[in-house]
């Protein structure tokens, strides 16, 4: 082990609220975990300097304010950085790699359409927790509940999966819907994205899909002609031979395809493209929504177009799909539809 290795194990046990860093259980430490029985007092100094060196170039204001951000503490004889969250080192070690694939399986292909935000906050909910309890007894029960933990359905495919989206493999799919009397289809296209997503009954995984009709010479590829499948409805994967090229547009993103919608579906009023509409909501401004329309925008195109003496209005730029329409269904009682005129009026049958 060299000495960078080293510094970055000693960084690592400054981040273990439950571990006292001194020279002896450093010392132990490197001969437990990697058999090194000649680590002297010395090297331990050494390796604390580099450590203080670090800290103070990645955060220069931080020491400004506190001084020294590693420091000795006498009464638990131990050495502790001055604050939980600062770490001598800008990425996750590899250490840390393995901890977080341990829970999170295949944690590096989740960070597509947004969805590596709701990993990193869980795992800072965790970071938090385990450092609250140190100041208090252990609960018999965690005092943070995750949403949706454990495994996805279909998740036993996602590395197969992602193998054939990396090297743009066609493959056949084998496809049967949710309902008893679905029939079994099969479809031959190109694999382009993997999402995760909480439809309010479960949360699941979805292929968005290319479809081919036929092997030609050259297929170019768009966001209009994609479907979408959920993972745990696709019996069999079949890679098909072929010598077939793929033209992939330039600038092309499949993210792009939920990116004017809410949730995941598409096509609720026609049949192939979905036009971009505007959509127009007031809101009451004595309403206990307002607050969190405000802060948390139902859509990034959300805007505030007009502030009246008793209401708010909202415009967004989206394409009319079910799972908007149930949104505005449920908030009925606080949020008004103006415009389109036709969401309007499929609002007012619904709600007759």
């Amino acid at each position: 082990m060299n000495a960078f290795e080293r510094v970055r194990e000693l960084n690592d046990l400054f981040l273990r609220s439950t571990f006292k860093v001194n020279y002896e259980s450093f010392s132990n430490f490197l001969t437990n975990q990697f058999d090194i029985i000649d680590y002297s007092e010395r090297s331990f100094s050494r390796d604390l300097k580099d450590l203080k060196i670090r800290l103070k170039e990645r955060y220069p204001t931080l020491e400004d304010s506190y001084g020294e951000l590693l420091r000795y503490r006498r009464a638990g004889n131990c050495y502790e950085y001055i604050r939980q969250d600062i770490s001598a080192f800008p990425t996750f070690s590899e250490k840390e790699l393995n901890q977080i694939a341990s829970i999170i399986d295949f944690n590096k292909h989740l960070f597509t359409g947004g969805q590596g935000a709701g990993i990193v906050n869980k795992l800072r909910a965790i970071s938090l927790e385990n450092h609250l309890s140190k100041f208090h007894q252990l609960l018999p029960w965690p005092a943070i509940q995750l949403i949706k933990d454990g495994d996805r359905q279909g998740s036993e495919k996602l590395n197969q999966l992602i193998e054939y989206i990396y090297s743009s493999q066609i493959i056949e799919i084998t496809h049967r819907g949710l309902s008893l009397d679905s029939k079994i289809k099969k479809k031959l296209g190109l694999p382009l994205l993997i999402k995760e997503y909480n439809n309010g009954w479960y949360t699941g995984w979805y292929l968005l899909f290319y479809p081919i009709e036929s092997l030609d010479l050259m297929v170019k590829i768009d966001l209009q002609g994609c479907l979408l499948y959920a993972l745990d409805r696709i019996e069999h994967l079949r890679v098909v031979p072929n010598t077939t090229k793929i033209r992939i547009p330039e600038n092309f993103n499949p993210a792009n395809y939920f990116k004017n919608i809410i949730g995941i579906y598409k096509n609720t009023f026609h049949q192939g493209v979905n036009p971009i509409e505007r959509i127009v909501i007031r809101v009451t401004k004595e309403s206990w929504i307002v607050p969190y329309i405000l802060k948390y925008p139902l859509h990034d195109s959300q805007r505030l177009v007009e502030d009246g003496k008793d209401d708010l209005r909202f415009e967004l730029f989206l394409e009319l799909n079910q799972e908007l329409i149930t949104y505005l269904f449920r908030y009925s009682k606080e949020i008004h539809v103006e415009e389109p005129i036709r969401l309007v009026h499929n609002l007012q049958e619904m709600l007759k």
